[in-house]
């Protein structure tokens, strides 16, 4: 009788793991740099940075006050 082997993946299939890695980072950074109308035509990160400045000048300004 011979003894059972473990599965092996084949050749072809190694690295699969990156590629998949890739796509979801390329499809992120897509879409943080790509205008929607969601966000006003502005980019996603345009718009996160719109939003860290104003609430920053928030906090500056309440700091300044205190």
């Amino acid at each position: 009788m011979s003894a059972r082997r473990p599965f092996l993946a084949l050749p072809r299939s190694r690295g699969q793991g990156m590629i998949e890695y890739l796509i979801v980072t390329m499809l992120v950074a897509l879409l943080l740099f790509v205008p929607t109308p969601l966000t006003n035509n502005m980019a996603l990160a345009d718009y996160l940075a719109q939003a860290v400045r104003s609430f920053f000048r928030g906090y500056s300004f309440l700091l300044s006050i205190t």
